[in-house]
């Protein structure tokens, strides 16, 4: 037992609303992970008993989200109908190691990867435009490391449908029109600076 274990608890059950629910409920194996003693656990249970737990869970979503919503407007605009439910498994399961929340982007895009890779979302245009992101991501990573701003870095994104069609609504988090043309679209994505640029080819 010690005051950082009994922190950690606090802090995992903030970033975890359903973990915290279900302690509510009377699930005390929520904290069989943790080495406290029974008036640590008294303390932890009058805390997610609190009116302003929800407000602290709240506010600690929309944080780990910033950075997620950032990097994946467009990808997140697709997943609306099922992304409460994704992003409560992705932070059941993952924990910042940071104040910052730094390694949110790669835990979402590695759950959307397998979900995509196992048939478990199955959603319209969402495999091409999360590729399309995470290359954007790329680029921009590539680009963070130049010392010339006028450096250019490039890379090949292929779409099934119309890329003119998906990413201007897609852009305004509008959801693009359903039944698309399908082809094979290839476009040449540029950061050129802090701009993006989009070439067909």
């Amino acid at each position: 037992m010690s005051l950082q274990t009994f922190q950690q608890a606090l802090v995992d059950l903030t970033l975890a609303p359903k973990s915290a629910k279900r302690l509510i409920q009377g699930d005390l194996t929520i904290l069989d992970s943790y080495d406290l003693d029974e008036r640590e656990v008294r303390r932890l249970l009058d805390v997610v008993n609190q009116p302003g737990m929800s407000l602290n869970c709240t506010i600690a979503r929309g944080n780990r989200f910033d950075a997620i919503g950032e990097i994946f407007p467009m990808t997140c605009v697709l997943l609306e109908p099922v992304l409460r439910n994704l992003l409560d498994e992705l932070w059941e399961n993952y924990r910042p190691t940071n104040y910052q929340f730094a390694g949110e982007e790669q835990a979402f895009a590695d759950i959307v990867q397998n979900k995509l890779a196992t048939g478990e979302l199955s959603i319209a245009y969402l495999d091409e435009i999360f590729r399309y992101e995470v290359t954007c991501w790329e680029l921009a990573q590539t680009m963070r490391n130049q010392t010339n701003r006028d450096h250019e870095v490039a890379a090949i994104v292929e779409f099934q449908h119309p890329p003119d069609l998906l990413l201007p609504p897609l852009s305004q988090l509008t959801t693009p029109p359903a039944g698309l043309p399908t082809g094979v679209y290839r476009v040449r994505l540029v950061l050129r600076g802090t701009r993006f640029d989009v070439e067909n080819l």
